[in-house]
């Protein structure tokens, strides 16, 4: 019995991760971020980013990922960044829907194809709209709009109702 109680909240917590979080995206795959030979645009064709995905950009030596605007994208121009990380590892949360620009820092490395442009869908769950009362202007207190949120708490009642049946 005890075998069973484990392996169920083996499989609740593992299930919980897979509906609580998005997934992580290892930009270029074992490839990483890098300029010598490899596609960009065909890694991310069978890719649906959706907000709550991470990409994860892995590379070594100076470079950067630099995300740009649609112009600043198309002419590999690093100079005025939306953002920029340096780390070598570096986490990129996709938390809204639209269309984003990565280019490498090195304007020769870009030219060579080491850039990635994506476009991010909405939630698979649409969020509730804001009652009339509210303030159209975004607060800097966290809030819950995951779609995830709905479904890792029936499963967490799911498995409460089992393990106390079990007990």
């Amino acid at each position: 019995m005890a075998l069973a109680k484990s392996l169920m909240i083996f499989f609740l917590v593992m299930a919980c991760f897979g509906v609580c979080f998005g997934a992580v995206y290892k930009v270029g795959d074992s490839e990483g971020w890098r300029y010598k030979g490899f596609n960009y645009t065909a890694w991310r064709l069978d890719k649906d980013f959706t907000v709550g995905d991470s990409l994860l950009f892995v590379y070594k030596g100076k470079d950067s990922v630099v995300q740009v605007d649609r112009k600043h994208y198309q002419t590999c121009n690093s100079t005025d960044p939306i953002n920029e990380t340096r780390s070598g590892n570096d986490t990129i949360t996709l938390d809204k829907p639209g269309h984003f620009f990565y280019i490498t820092g090195y304007k020769e490395h870009c030219e060579r194809g080491q850039k990635l442009d994506i476009r991010v869908s909405p939630p698979t769950s649409p969020s509730p709209s804001p009652s009339p009362s509210q303030s159209p202007h975004k607060s800097s207190a966290p809030s819950i709009q995951s779609s995830a949120a709905i479904p890792a708490l029936i499963l967490m009642a799911m498995a409460v109702v089992v393990l106390s049946s079990t007990a």
